[in-house]
C-alpha cells in the first residue's frame, strides 16, 4: 500500500511541514478557530435539545493562510435563527414556513428525532408548522462582542499590530 504522503512528498512538502502551520500567525487562527467550533460545539449540545448531531456537525474549514470559516449542516440556520410560523413574523426570523401542510418526509424526521410513532410525528410537526420554532441564538450567544475583542487583543499581542475583529454570519454558504 502506498504512503498516506505520496502525494505530498511529491511536491517537495514533508509530513511535518504539513502537519503544523508554517509561522506563528496561521497557528494563532487555527487555534482561535479550534476554539470558537468547540464553544459552538458545546453551546450546541447544552443549550439546543436532541441535537448531537448538529453539534458533532460544526466544523472548522480553513479558507486560507489567515482566515476561516465555521460550517454545520443546513438546519443550523433554522435553529439559529428560528422559524416563523406560517403566515407570521412571530420568531422575528427571516425564515418561514411556507404551508401549514406536513410532508412525510418532516414527519418521518420528527418521528426519528422524537422517538415516536408517525401519527404522533406528524401531531408534532402540525404544531411546530403552527407555532414555528424558537430562535436559539447559537451564534449570537458564542461569538460575543467581548469574545471578538479578546480574538484582537490576541492578535495584537501575536503581530504588534491593533486590530478590529468582526464576525459574518453567512448563513448564505450555510444551504
Amino acid at each position: 500500500m502506498a504512503d498516506e504522503f505520496d502525494f505530498l512528498e511529491s511536491f517537495g512538502i514533508s509530513v511535518s511541514e504539513a502537519s503544523e502551520p508554517a509561522n506563528v500567525y496561521e497557528k494563532f487562527i487555527l487555534d482561535v478557530g479550534n476554539q470558537v467550533t468547540a464553544d459552538l460545539r458545546s453551546y450546541v449540545k447544552e443549550k439546543v435539545n436532541h441535537t448531537g448531531a448538529l453539534a458533532q456537525s460544526v466544523v472548522y474549514f480553513p479558507t486560507g493562510a489567515l482566515s476561516f470559516e465555521i460550517q454545520a449542516d443546513f438546519y443550523f440556520k433554522f435553529m439559529d435563527e428560528g422559524v416563523n410560523a406560517v403566515g407570521t413574523n412571530n420568531q422575528g426570523s427571516s425564515y418561514s414556513f411556507r404551508t401549514p401542510f406536513v410532508s412525510g418526509n418532516m414527519a418521518k424526521a420528527i418521528g426519528e428525532w422524537a422517538g415516536v410513532d408517525l401519527e404522533h410525528a406528524f401531531a408534532i410537526a402540525s404544531s411546530i408548522k403552527q407555532h414555528g420554532l424558537k430562535p436559539r441564538r447559537i451564534v449570537d450567544n458564542v461569538i460575543t462582542e467581548e469574545v471578538l475583542e479578546r480574538i484582537a487583543k490576541d492578535l495584537a499581542t501575536v503581530t504588534g499590530l491593533t486590530f478590529a475583529v468582526n464576525f459574518e454570519k453567512t448563513t448564505k454558504e450555510w444551504q
